[in-house]
């Protein structure tokens, strides 16, 4: 691993200018975090209905920026999307994962460490692994069996309509002291 400052100029895609730059040098970049101010953001929209997304026009800076991006072939899954989190002009927070462009509208900086030839392995759950180590018997050959999650029942955290989003309001100055008497 090596450590890495990325600079990039105002007007560039900055997942588009990172993903370019590791498949030149054919590998793989964990970002770690990057500041700056970045345009007109599209994230995708926590929520039921696949695919929603939703567009802050305007400034933004970045309060933090994380992505991974595997050397070419180097994993079935792909890349990890971009996430991003920002402060608006009026000190709102939105967050997500970048859909689209990222344009940046100031210089950016990237803290970032590369990887080369990761292996990938394939872990799994404890009580799996409980139960194999109880058992004596593991086939590495065996397929990974599927686990499901402690509460399927109920509603995902993030599953809100959009018109449930709420703005912070801004901070306002204390009022004037009362007049001496």
């Amino acid at each position: 691993m090596s450590p890495y400052v990325l600079e990039l100029p105002a007007g560039v895609d900055v997942v588009e200018s990172t993903s370019r730059f590791c498949r030149k040098r054919n590998m793989g970049l964990c970002v770690l975090n990057g500041n700056g101010v970045v345009a007109n953001v599209t994230l995708k929209q926590p929520s039921a209905t696949p695919g929603a997304t939703v567009t802050f026009h305007g400034r933004f800076d970045i309060l933090s920026l994380s992505a991974t991006i595997f050397p070419a072939g180097g994993s079935a899954a792909g890349n990890g999307p971009f996430a991003i989190c920002l402060a608006g002009p009026q000190g709102q927070v939105v967050g997500g994962h970048v859909v689209g462009p990222l344009v940046s509208a100031g210089t950016i900086y990237l803290i970032a460490a590369t990887f080369n030839s990761p292996t990938f392995d394939r872990l799994q759950a404890a009580e799996h692994e409980d139960t194999e180590a109880r058992d004596g018997a593991h086939d590495p050959h065996e397929s990974p069996q599927t686990v499901s999650g402690a509460d399927s029942g109920g509603a995902h955290i993030y599953s809100y309509q959009p018109s449930d989003v709420i703005w912070a309001p801004t901070a306002r100055q204390p009022p004037p002291p009362p007049p001496p008497y």
